[in-house]
């Protein structure tokens, strides 16, 4: 139905604008992305582009949410262990080329890498507090630090090498040098 905001129309434009983002993110970083460029490589005129986005950051942002909302559900919390629900984390991120495009782009503040690792933060803390006799919370964020960006790191090189491993080998890799 026309000027309904979910019709096929908008879905297949907002699709089509999400295409040429990924597109475009693979040659330059997401600040010199331009509306012009996404326009012309989504084959949409600047008006359609703005009755969906504010700019090309908006619609970036809009793309991570909805990695993300796919991803949460994944997401294992306090019950189950990293080796348990990782792999199937890693299997989204290696099938979405949006996933990878924006955890390499946006490596150091990815609210992508921040959903997928912050469910073990409070376990990781309280195994570091038990393992390490330490109840500094600095020093156990440091700890936590450490373990953290060495599992970004291992996705990031396993994403920028192709993904030839599977994610289960991956998820145990991370597992085991994790403390859970």
């Amino acid at each position: 139905m026309v000027g309904t905001k979910n019709n096929r129309r908008t879905q297949y434009t907002k699709q089509r604008l999400q295409e040429a983002m990924i597109t475009l993110l693979a040659g330059q970083p997401l600040a010199k992305i331009t509306v012009t460029a996404l326009c012309k490589a989504a084959d949409v005129n600047r008006g359609t582009f703005y009755a969906h986005y504010q700019d090309p950051t908006a619609l970036f942002r809009a793309i991570e949410a909805d990695l993300i909302a796919e991803i949460r559900p994944l997401l294992g919390g306090t019950e189950r262990g990293l080796d348990q629900w990782l792999p199937a984390v890693l299997a989204v991120i290696a099938r979405e080329e949006t996933a990878t495009q924006i955890i390499i782009q946006n490596l150091d503040d990815s609210p992508l890498l921040q959903a997928i690792l912050d469910p073990i933060r409070a376990r990781t803390l309280d195994e570091y507090r038990r393992r390490f006799h330490e109840d500094d919370p600095a020093v156990l964020g440091y700890y936590f630090e450490f373990c953290l960006s060495g599992a970004v790191r291992v996705i990031v090189s396993w994403l920028r090498g192709g993904a030839r491993e599977s994610p289960e080998q991956i998820a145990r890799v991370i597992a085991n040098l994790s403390p859970l």
